[in-house]
């Protein structure tokens, strides 16, 4: 059983295709000599929580129960996310680690809210429904997590433009160096937040891996100061690649123009029998508890009408029982609506049904993700440090193998795990850090840059 340390950092939104310019930059550079590799596919859809969730569980959305982003609120402009921890319905890595008296911190890692572990600062929003952000993050961080929250707040910036990463980045550190927790999960959004404003490639994605990369130094040099680099494993993650958005499908217009939901003058909802619950470049379809046979033949009967007319470029409608079969994705609704790569399957009450990029009425985020896993560029898993072969190539693998994988790097059990270890990256041997057979990936190389 290994007792060496375990960071994950989830670059959210890295794609394998950023690893060339990534190798480049100092400290991307020195994680990315010979590691131990994986490209992932997500689960579905290839949403931020759901992946996030399945990273730790091992699971996918129908059994850990984190099927979207957000909850599904009708009506409601910016609903509530899955931020809080008890939300999970199946233990994760950090249950396990816990249990085995490793001590954890989870910075910015999504849906950790309120998580008991020794240092929790968790990724939330919507304050001002809970009390405000000072006795909302009194109330979701550790008592530890809350203290380094108080320290390093300021580094968040005002409203509305709002950036993490320094505070992420800090916190780690103050982490790392003062706590030495035995696994760190830490979020990191600015290539995410990029690829969202400007579209999946360009310049700005340099900039953001740039960017990064600064966050990086910010946490391996604490590393260093702590003295525990040799004994620790670091991992770089993401959850999803981005398309280029060229349409919005906005189905809940549809839906009120059918007579399947009904909106006042100012376009906000009266009741539905149906409504479309929004995943990005994909939609969650639910039907009201009372809807009619006669209203559920209306629905299906539109259903194969859009799936039928290019104009929606709706490729496929999954019942949920499709959904489960074929993805593990599965929750409260009724169908899964699939779109063709880069078509928003939009929840929007107040627009066009069919809105283009170059129409006057385009809006939003250029880049956007919530697509089929197998569209697009493909995230990472990159791994060094005395538990992984150097070099070691795992191929293909599913996103619920990564906590599988942590698990047998820490020689814990997890049993609702569905996800299996990529043995071919891991080290064997009869204590720690020993390697029997293959070599081990030596541990970062920290020395000062060459000027």
């Amino acid at each position: 059983m290994s007792r060496n340390r375990l960071i994950v950092i989830s670059a959210d939104a890295m794609e394998d295709v950023d690893e060339a310019y990534a190798a480049t930059l100092p400290y991307f550079g020195r994680l990315l000599k010979s590691p131990a590799r994986a490209q992932i596919e997500s689960v579905y859809p290839t949403l931020t929580y759901p992946n996030h969730t399945a990273q730790i569980t091992g699971c996918r959305p129908a059994t850990s129960g984190i099927f979207n982003n957000v909850l599904m609120q009708p009506g409601i402009d910016h609903p509530d996310w899955f931020w809080y921890y008890d939300m999970i319905r199946v233990s994760s890595i950090l249950d396990a680690a816990a249990a085995d008296g490793r001590s954890i911190a989870a910075v910015d890692w999504p849906a950790t809210a309120g998580a008991p572990f020794e240092v929790v600062i968790p990724e939330i929003g919507n304050e001002d429904r809970t009390g405000g952000e000072d006795a909302t993050m009194a109330s979701v961080c550790s008592p530890r997590g809350y203290q380094l929250w108080l320290r390093h707040r300021d580094l968040i910036g005002p409203r509305p433009k709002r950036n993490h990463g320094a505070f992420a980045a800090a916190v780690a550190a103050d982490v790392l160096r003062e706590d030495r927790p035995d696994v760190l999960m830490l979020h990191l959004v600015e290539l995410d937040s990029a690829r969202h404003k400007f579209g999946p490639r360009g310049a700005h994605v340099a900039e953001a891996l740039r960017t990064i990369d600064s966050r990086l130094q910010v946490v391996l040099e604490a590393l260093e100061d702590a003295g525990t680099t040799d004994q620790t494993n670091i991992v770089i993650v993401s959850d999803h690649g981005q398309l280029d958005v060229v349409q919005h499908t906005n189905l809940n217009v549809l839906l009120a123009q059918r007579g399947l939901l009904e909106v006042d003058e100012n376009h906000r909802l009266v009741r539905w029998d149906a409504y479309l619950h929004s995943s990005g470049l994909s939609g969650q379809l639910f039907c009201a508890e009372d809807i009619s046979a006669q209203k559920r033949r209306q629905l299906e009967d539109l259903l194969d009408e859009i799936v039928a007319d290019p104009a929606y470029r709706i490729r496929k409608v999954w019942t949920a029982a499709e959904a489960r079969e074929s993805f593990g994705l599965d929750g409260p609704f009724d169908y899964v609506v699939e779109s063709d790569p880069g078509v928003i399957v939009g929840g929007a009450l107040d627009r066009r049904v069919i809105v283009r990029r170059g129409d006057p009425d385009f809006g939003g985020t250029l880049g956007n993700h919530g697509h089929h896993p197998g569209a697009g560029d493909q995230p990472v898993f990159f791994a060094t440090g005395p538990d992984f072969v150097s070099g070691a190539d795992a191929g293909r693998h599913s996103m619920i193998d990564e906590a599988a994988t942590f698990a047998a790097v820490l020689g814990v059990d997890l049993p609702s795990c569905e996800g299996t270890a990529m043995s071919e990256l891991l080290a064997t041997g009869e204590s720690a850090g020993r390697v029997t057979g293959s070599p081990k990936v030596s541990a970062v190389d920290l020395a000062p840059l060459a000027s």
